[in-house]
């Protein structure tokens, strides 16, 4: 399902995965378009209001289901560092697998809330309306290949401020969908983003089975856009944490030097090995660099700097995990080093701990070993965006 030009630019419509929208964020997107996603991505309950508003915008030809099979070629272009960077990604529906099979994998926790919510909105709108983001390996870029992308767009947008061009073209031609699914076939998915919204889509393809014999159907798929684990515009960004208190002795367990300020931590952080976990403390007593001495531990999960940080001090001087202090309040995350450290210098934070972004290699390490990452351990730049396609969980 799309939006048809009648709903006016596509850069008016879209949004971002709802567990990134602020309220300031979904008032200028429903300022951008009344027919923004961000209405049918993060609404106001009841949800059966939701699945109104859809069906009138289908009936009043805002959006529409295509009449073949097809997927969307999507590029996003941005710069990082001084270094421009392209991402290419393939959206489209990918047959649900249970994780036992491997097919698909996870890398990081999931939690029940979320789920929760998410679920009680596909009962009522019965359509997959954000994408899942996965990675396959492909070294060889077999898979973008077979969907011969060419030509102009179909369309064009700026996301994130302007910072990202995004570029999507629509592709139903049977001989290139057929080159797509057989570059695809022995490949295996890690879920990079979206883990609750692709358990959630188990979880709702279940519930639909049991209720009507163990029927197939539209719910035996999801909408998820995949990118090659080798594409050279996959960025993986680090989440820092925030903390509202701190003990005057915490992070006792590691070795510790005082850095003298924020730039001089960033730049040692980048030099420290990848084997070592490492990572920065910035409270209001000043900026240490952090590492641990010794064995990190015996499997990919155990050897990360947040699994470290998580088993070596968080549970230790704060007495509980990550998940359980950010749902206490106690721990949040910012995505912005220079953020995070201004939060404890106005007095709005305790302590942040400053960390690294995961190597590639690390995250497929983890997925490969059967394990998984504490929650927000990766930040995958930029997001892929909600509105580009739906996913319809019924025929019609």
């Amino acid at each position: 399902m799309q939006y048809r030009a009648v709903a006016g630019p596509l850069g008016s419509l879209i949004a971002p995965p709802y567990d990134v929208i602020t309220d300031a964020d979904r008032a200028a997107l429903l300022a951008a378009s009344p027919y923004n996603a961000v209405r049918l991505e993060l609404p106001d309950p009841p949800f059966e209001d939701v699945a109104a508003l859809m069906a009138a915008w289908e009936r009043d030809g805002i959006l529409t289901r295509a009449d073949r099979a097809g997927i969307t070629a999507w590029t996003q272009t941005f710069t990082l560092d001084g270094v421009t960077r392209e991402r290419r990604t393939l959206l489209g529906t990918v047959t649900l697998e249970p994780y036992e099979a491997r097919v698909v994998r996870p890398h990081e926790r999931t939690h029940a809330g979320p789920k929760e919510g998410r679920l009680r909105l596909y009962r009522a709108v019965k359509t997959h309306i954000s994408p899942v983001f996965g990675l396959y390996p492909d070294p060889e870029g077999a898979v973008w290949a077979a969907a011969g992308v060419t030509g102009a767009p179909d369309a064009e947008f700026t996301s994130d401020g302007g910072d990202v061009i995004n570029r999507v073209w629509w592709i139903d031609d049977p001989a290139r969908l057929a080159g797509v699914t057989e570059a695809m076939r022995e490949k295996w998915i890690l879920i990079a983003d979206g883990h609750h919204r692709y358990e959630t889509a188990l979880n709702y393809q279940r519930e639909v089975r049991e209720a009507n014999g163990g029927a197939t159907g539209p719910w035996d798929a999801v909408l998820m856009g995949v990118s090659a684990l080798d594409d050279p515009g996959l960025v993986v960004l680090p989440t820092h944490r925030v903390l509202a208190r701190w003990p005057q002795d915490g992070a006792s367990r590691l070795a510790s030097r005082p850095v003298a300020h924020l730039d001089a931590l960033l730049a040692e952080l980048a030099a420290a090995p990848d084997e070592v976990p490492t990572m920065g403390l910035v409270t209001p007593d000043g900026i240490r660099l952090l590492h641990l001495e010794g064995n990190p531990g015996d499997t990919p999960a155990a050897r990360l700097d947040v699994a470290v940080l998580e088993r070596e001090v968080l549970i230790p001087d704060l007495g509980e995990d990550q998940a359980a202090l950010s749902h206490h309040g106690v721990l949040t995350y910012v995505k912005d080093a220079r953020e995070a450290a201004g939060l404890v210098a106005s007095g709005q934070a305790a302590a942040v701990f400053i960390l690294r972004p995961i190597p590639k290699a690390s995250v497929a390490a983890v997925s490969e070993a059967g394990e998984t990452m504490p929650q927000k351990s990766t930040y995958f730049f930029p997001k892929l965006l909600t509105g580009v396609a739906l996913h319809p969980l019924t025929d019609a």
